[in-house]
């Protein structure tokens, strides 16, 4: 019955957060983001273009790094572009149509639900370019294949990881606590299994008394936003024991606010390995952990498989799921865990 309940809650939940975002004031638009787009390349070889919802943080970096070092040992051209953050959405279809227009011969992506995106993809598959997702699959539309985390099962592992935390914190099962969380988008379809993924979690195995905040809130990618936002879960809440970030930008704002107050008392579980989160879990003061995702892994097989796909080969899987690793202050110095911060 509780299941039941939780996963109608989670539902409405989402509901709820995709019409909210849709009233959001739009972010004054801004440059897209180019690395190698252009000029190409008249050397023969496979054209590959990699567009990515972001680009100057940890996450995108380690992703282009992967698709770079793929590029390399099977010898094509890679041409690489993303927007400044992810409330740039629009500007993303738009570097998705550039590419087509630029004759790829196969596109990788990480896109968002939302009708300009689905359009893209129509006009990319219309065109018959191989098109590959990573990090974000997109319901719905046709595409070869997705590298990218089970969300769903991260979202989970995150809700588990502050449990933990909130335990270790001296929290009693008996404590009337609340915890807030803030995310990037909520056009994203990772956002929304993840968010899914922790409510169903917590809400089968979190004490009654222990709440999660109905006040999600949504920074638009602006890690500023982010941050000012935990300062609001702060001052709103008294009973506030715990921040959650159900992405990389959000969980640099939530560890900001953390700090910047010196609130030892909360605990604070984030997504990817960023500075901030570093300081936190490898100090002694906070309670912290953050779910690391293998983004290099999805770069350089994104790459391979287009590869393939140009070559007439043919998709095995159309979904694979790259993995996630929980890593906390009790297992940050491990040999394992270092590989997996590291990308390798």
């Amino acid at each position: 019955m509780k299941k039941g309940c939780s996963f109608v809650l989670i539902m409405a939940m989402l509901t709820l957060l995709t019409g909210c975002a849709l009233l959001q004031e739009q972010q004054p638009e801004e440059e897209y983001v180019y690395e190698q787009f252009s000029p190409k390349a008249e050397n023969g070889q496979p054209d590959i273009y990699l567009i990515t919802k972001g680009y100057g943080s940890f996450y995108w970096d380690t992703l282009r790094e992967g698709a770079k070092s793929s590029a390399e040992n099977y010898g094509c051209n890679l041409y690489v572009a993303g927007t400044p953050s992810e409330s740039h959405l629009e500007s993303l279809a738009e570097l998705m149509l550039d590419a087509v227009e630029a004759d790829a011969d196969a596109i990788i992506v990480s896109p968002a639900d939302i009708p300009q995106i689905a359009e893209a993809v129509d006009q990319v598959k219309k065109a018959g370019i191989p098109l590959i997702f990573v990090d974000t699959i997109l319901n719905g539309k046709e595409f070869d294949v997705c590298y990218a985390t089970d969300n769903m099962q991260a979202g989970r592992l995150a809700a588990k990881e502050m449990l933990k935390l909130l335990h270790q914190n001296g929290r009693k099962d008996t404590d009337a606590l609340s915890v807030g969380i803030d995310i990037g988008v909520a056009e994203s379809q990772t956002i929304l299994e993840r968010l899914a993924g922790f409510q169903e979690y917590w809400s089968d195995y979190a004490p009654k008394s222990w709440k999660v905040i109905e006040d999600i809130k949504i920074n638009n990618g602006d890690i500023e936003l982010a941050e000012k936002q935990g300062y609001e879960f702060m001052d709103s809440n008294r009973d506030l024991a715990g921040l959650v970030g159900l992405n990389n930008g959000s969980t640099v704002g939530m560890a900001r606010s953390v700090m910047q107050r010196s609130r030892t008392d909360l605990a604070l579980v984030g997504f990817d390995y960023s500075e901030e989160m570093k300081q936190l879990i490898t100090g002694e003061e906070y309670r912290a952990a953050s779910i690391v995702q293998r983004q290099r892994a999805m770069g350089y097989y994104g790459v391979e498989q287009a590869v393939k796909l140009i070559a007439g080969g043919r998709v095995e899987y159309r979904y694979v799921d790259t993995g996630v690793q929980q890593v906390d202050h009790d297992n940050v110095n491990s040999l394992y865990i270092q590989e997996v911060i590291n990308g390798q």
